[in-house]
């Protein structure tokens, strides 16, 4: 417990200068430390909801001795404390002493730019993508400009010139951040506090910032209510409309333990503090319709800054990734000063915001089985956009099939209740019966008179009932069609 004294401020590194952060700095978002500490005001904030993206900087973390790859991330709901040992580069950290950059020059050639709100955030985001791009060799596509800006709102330009801005880039024009600003110098010295744990306390705030599980644990059993934040894309979102304050803060992105993913003999542990670009990434192989589920999860911002178990402990009834989870029969697990415990995610939700978690116990992180076996599984977000907006109603199902019959079947959604619910009346009734149409349009009948979904902004509750009778015929025909498992198509 030593350590967690050890230093009473944050050590950031901002677009080439070292700054020590104590005191109220550390508690305001990073877009509000950059415009009123710093005057960096190009970076700008227009919703303060994680939204738009003007707010988007490029940031990079010093962790168990090495750096996290450059990233882009909503500074307007990412308070400062999430940033020790970061190296965070700004619009105006773009330019070098020779001029703008290769992605402002083509910015500007291609006329990207016209109110100026949203422009820095597209940059950042472009920058990104070159710097992505020049590392691994390859062309930018519009494809992959169009992946890269998914987060970046334009109300008055028009995508079409940011896009030609974007693929007319010249990457061997480009000076890349990583050899600019991770240097050899700056990595020396934040490899000296790396060890360091971090108290501050600023009139009624209390922050802390442990460096092992261990510590985490014992400031959790003292202080049960403080608030553990991982990447505050929905905590943010809170407290800048002014509907949460945070008065004691625990943060555990210091813990080495949380930030594994690794594949194990039962599955693939996912640790409380990784990303869910990261997970995306490593769920390529193992389970692809979970990384495709993650693909339209949210923008490139969030995600890099946002948690899978985040998602999954805040227990929205419209967590994305939770019916998916439930249905591959995660579990998740915790830590306390009575050891470890692991818990049953379809068993986790006992109502709207009512959880199987004691108030010491600090979730350590998620473990999703691997599937043995020839499974089929479907995953399917409903929303009013394709990608960057909330859910209406979300869906899962992992099935086996044998010999054209259902011999398994896991069926979870989102959406429809108020909490995530499992369906184990639906999953009786599909196993042991043909792999067809009409199974499958019976399931949705009955599904859709279990569920209690509300009327809403989003959706009304006949909208809801009637999308889930046809995601389960959606379920199908994909299936089948992909795997050419269906005894027959019913008319």
């Amino acid at each position: 417990m030593s350590q967690i004294t050890k230093r009473s401020h944050l050590t950031v590194h901002i677009n080439g200068e070292t700054l020590n952060v104590s005191d109220k700095d550390a508690f305001l978002p990073l877009a509000q430390f950059l415009r009123n500490s710093l005057s960096k005001v190009g970076t700008k904030v227009v919703c303060a909801e994680g939204d738009c993206g003007a707010c988007s900087v490029v940031a990079s973390h010093y962790r168990n001795g090495a750096w996290t790859p450059l990233r882009t991330i909503n500074s307007c709901i990412a308070p400062v404390f999430l940033f020790d040992l970061a190296c965070i580069v700004t619009v105006e950290g773009l330019k070098d002493s020779e001029g703008l950059s290769e992605v402002q020059n083509k910015m500007r050639e291609f006329h990207g730019g016209q109110c100026g709100f949203c422009t820095p955030g597209m940059v950042c985001s472009m920058a990104q993508l070159a710097e992505d791009c020049s590392a691994a060799k390859t062309e930018v596509t519009e494809k992959k400009a169009r992946n890269y800006l998914t987060g970046n709102l334009c109300r008055c330009t028009g995508y079409e010139p940011i896009l030609a801005a974007a693929t007319h880039l010249e990457l061997a024009k480009w000076k890349t951040m990583k050899e600019r600003y991770l240097t050899a110098e700056l990595t020396s010295q934040f490899k000296t506090l790396q060890t360091d744990g971090i108290e501050i306390v600023f009139e009624n705030k209390k922050l802390t910032l442990p460096t092992d599980l261990a510590s985490a644990v014992s400031l959790r059993q003292a202080s049960p209510t403080s608030r553990i934040v991982a990447g505050a894309t929905d905590i943010g979102v809170l407290v800048n409309k002014a509907k949460t304050s945070l008065q004691e803060i625990l943060v555990l992105n210091k813990v080495s333990e949380l930030h594994k993913i690794e594949n194990t003999s039962a599955g693939v542990f996912i640790g409380a503090q990784v990303s869910l670009t990261d997970v995306e990434e490593f769920v390529r192989t193992s389970h692809p319709e979970l990384k495709r589920l993650l693909h339209i999860f949210a923008s490139p911002q969030i995600k890099n800054q946002g948690t899978l178990l985040g998602n999954v402990l805040n227990g929205s009834p419209i967590g994305d990734s939770i019916p998916a989870l439930m249905a591959l029969d995660a579990e998740i697990q915790f830590a306390s000063k009575n050891g470890t415990r692991k818990v049953a995610l379809k068993n986790y939700y006992k109502g709207y915001k009512v959880f199987d978690k004691t108030d010491d116990e600090i979730a350590v992180g998620i473990l999703i089985p691997t599937l043995k076996g020839e499974y089929l599984n479907r995953f399917f977000k409903v929303s009013l956009r394709k990608d960057l907006d909330i859910s209406a109603v979300t869906f899962a199902a992992v099935l086996k099939v044998q010999d054209g019959t259902l011999s398994e079947a896991r069926i979870a959604m989102g959406g429809v209740g108020p909490c995530v619910i499992r369906l184990p009346q639906v999953e009786q009734h599909l196993v042991g019966k043909a792999f067809n149409e009409n199974t499958f349009a019976d399931a949705g009948v009955l599904a859709a008179s279990l569920i209690t979904p509300i009327s809403d902004l989003r959706a009304s509750r006949e909208y809801r009932q009637l999308v889930t009778e046809n995601l389960f015929k959606k379920c199908f025909h994909e299936l089948s069609v992909e795997n050419s498992v269906a005894e027959a198509v019913c008319p």
